[in-house]
């Protein structure tokens, strides 16, 4: 029990100490910014700093973070990758009829229904299965029109003039086309032609399979031309209409397919393919319909059931980050790319497509480089401190600009590894772009840590100017006030002009 209080309790005592950390930093930089030069001017970007960032939003400098403290923070590193810029895209739906799959059955002529044999709604019917017999004057009338042109065809056929049986047959094709524009079916008029007899009431049949949706008609009903008596679907291909966000158009297609599974039978999946995307969005979702068919050869899928869909879209090949990499204000994204050692750049990059848990990089960064994953708010956080540290004006005499051209490469340790409270030794090495030793240069270095309101610490900065040493290296004592993290900045100038300047992190216990 005693271990498991430890560990919540150094938990605990971590998360307070990362907020404050926060609040200091920001609060400095609040402060920092008030206090510089009202007329200085605000378009000089600090050394290394790209001028996008400036433009784009506040000032953000290199950042220098030892490993423990990446660890602490919880960055970690991520290359940026190029592949496929594939992603799932999981969505809703609804089964729908299939439309090209449903019929309406009505008549083209007047009469009465006397039996009825598909009586309600819901019953699954068989292609030529009986619906309803059907009393008709009119039908009446044209079978014994269409049996006077039979027996008077059967008279003409001993005529020794052709136009006389020409014009016979020809009357009983008219009859016969007639019953059969009304739909009469072919058996009837078998029948009809078999046994020479008229038949006061007609069998109709299904033209279609499949299950009855709605039932007009009713026994001893008057049915008129046109009007609706049954409306009949076939459920063995069913449609499936899915929702797709804006942002995930690109990635649907038609042809494309889909996994799609249902509430009703858990652990099972069916399988559809996309047919058809509707060519306008819905203004209230913002949502585009993409229409999936899907085989329902057992019924089990049902008009109105909701549906949960898996899309496997492919967007092409490109680069990509995970979506924790980039730090996104609305007007500018970030990602900090790792230089080694503990050093992360702030660079401004064009993001495309969400994909996931990855996001899609347009331009900003190439394959390979690394980036800073997680924590990436305290990253830019002392980025920006770092910023204007870089810009704050020194009560000390004003130092020309650096001048153009390759800067030179400066290292800085301590004597004592790890430093310690109170006075230590430091040393900075400045070699030229060349490589060799930088001799005859002023190099100082200036300790910062920022205020801790939550430990009511303030703010401490002190500053010393190094000796040279030789071989290009400066030694000399400074003060180290307190134990904690020290924001270390070496300036080096050389005849009035500053000719590098690079910024450490000590860790003073």
């Amino acid at each position: 029990m005693i271990p498991t209080v430890r560990r919540w309790l150094g938990a605990a005592l971590l998360v307070v100490v990362v907020i404050g950390v926060a609040v200091a930093v920001y609060s400095f930089r609040d402060r920092l910014l008030s206090n510089r030069d009202p007329h200085a001017s605000m378009n000089t970007a600090p050394e290394n700093q790209p001028a996008a960032l400036e433009a784009a939003g506040p000032p953000r400098g290199d950042v220098t973070i030892d490993s423990q403290r990446q660890q602490l923070i919880g960055v970690r590193l991520a290359p940026v990758t190029r592949g496929p810029l594939s992603a799932v895209v999981r969505t809703t739906g609804t089964i729908r009829y299939d439309e090209r799959r449903m019929a309406d059955v009505n008549l083209k002529l007047d009469g009465w229904i006397r039996d009825l044999y598909v009586d309600y709604t819901g019953q699954l019917i068989a292609k030529d299965q009986p619906l309803f017999t059907l009393y008709s004057p009119d039908l009446l009338t044209t079978q014994n029109e269409y049996l006077l042109a039979l027996k008077t065809r059967d008279q003409m056929q001993s005529s020794p003039v052709a136009d006389a049986r020409e014009y016979a047959e020809r009357l009983v094709e008219a009859a016969r086309q007639r019953l059969t524009l009304w739909d009469l079916p072919p058996e009837e008029i078998k029948t009809l032609e078999d046994t020479r007899k008229p038949r006061d009431v007609i069998t109709f049949r299904s033209p279609v399979s499949g299950y009855v949706l709605e039932k007009q008609a009713v026994k001893g009903m008057r049915v008129m031309p046109g009007q609706t008596l049954y409306k009949v679907a076939d459920l063995s291909v069913v449609w499936m209409e899915a929702d797709v966000y804006e942002q995930d158009m690109p990635l649907a297609r038609v042809g494309q397919g889909a996994t799609i599974t249902l509430d009703a039978y858990p652990g099972e999946s069916f399988s559809g393919r996309a047919i058809y995307i509707y060519p306008f969005v819905e203004e209230n979702t913002r949502t585009v319909k993409v229409r999936f068919q899907l085989a329902n050869t057992r019924g089990r899928l049902k008009p109105g059931m909701f549906t949960n869909v898996e899309m496997h879209g492919a967007g092409g090949a490109g680069l990509s980050v995970p979506a924790d990499a980039v730090l996104d204000s609305g007007k500018q994204q970030i990602v900090f790319v790792a230089q080694g050692e503990g050093n992360f750049t702030p660079r401004p990059v064009k993001i495309g497509r969400r994909l996931g848990d990855r996001i899609e990089i347009v331009s900003g960064v190439t394959e390979g480089e690394q980036v800073a994953v997680g924590a990436t708010f305290f990253l830019d956080s002392e980025s920006q401190l770092r910023a204007g540290l870089q810009n704050y004006e020194s009560t000390g005499p004003t130092q020309s600009a650096a001048p153009s051209g390759p800067a030179p490469t400066i290292t800085f340790r301590s004597a004592s590894e790890p430093a310690r409270t109170g006075e230590n030794v430091f040393e900075v090495t400045v070699k030229d772009p060349s490589g060799h030793p930088l001799a005859d240069a002023d190099v100082v270095v200036q300790l910062f840590m920022p205020a801790m309101p939550t430990m009511n610490m303030p703010a401490t900065r002190s500053e010393v100017t190094l000796a040279p040493a030789g071989a290009g290296r400066y030694r000399g004592p400074a003060l180290v006030a307190v134990g904690g993290r020290w924001e270390v900045t070496v300036t080096v100038t050389k005849g009035g002009q500053r000719v590098g300047r690079k910024q450490f992190a000590l860790l003073a216990r």
